[in-house]
């Protein structure tokens, strides 16, 4: 399975990350970096990403998310985008999209509190609908 790893970090001590990394994985084996054109795509994804609050201190990358589309059908569009946070090995929590009727739309949104503001609410679904659309993009 390919999955987009996202690590944010906070490498001057400022409290809010300012560094962002983009890796491409398949299964847990590192294929590459994002490209340039392909960082520019997620210029607004980072945005979005950064809102969620799940950075490392320093150049540390334990904590990081990893996202990635399943597609069962074998059609070429997805019916599932998930998203896992991770501390270090263990997934933290999770949020998830489906397309019920595979017609391009995600009918379900499956979140928790991906902003860590003590509330798992309408501002968590709409920071998903946002990655996701932002990581459909890239097309992994």
């Amino acid at each position: 399975m390919r999955y987009l790893k996202v690590i944010a970090q906070d490498r001057d001590g400022s409290g809010e990350a300012e560094t962002l990394h983009y890796q491409v994985f398949e299964d847990d084996k590192f294929l590459r970096d994002v490209t340039d054109a392909e960082v520019r795509l997620l210029r607004t994804f980072g945005t979005n990403y950064l809102k969620c609050r799940w950075f490392n201190e320093g150049e540390g990358e334990e904590r990081h998310m990893r996202m990635f589309s399943l597609n069962p059908s074998g059609d070429g569009t997805p019916e599932s985008v998930r998203l896992h946070f991770h501390e270090g090995p263990i997934i933290a929590y999770k949020a998830a999209v489906h397309d019920l009727d595979n017609d391009g739309g995600f009918e379900i949104v499956l979140v928790s509190d991906i902003d860590n503001d003590g509330h798992a609410n309408r501002t968590d679904r709409t920071r998903v609908n946002a990655l996701v659309r932002e990581f459909m993009k890239l097309g992994l």
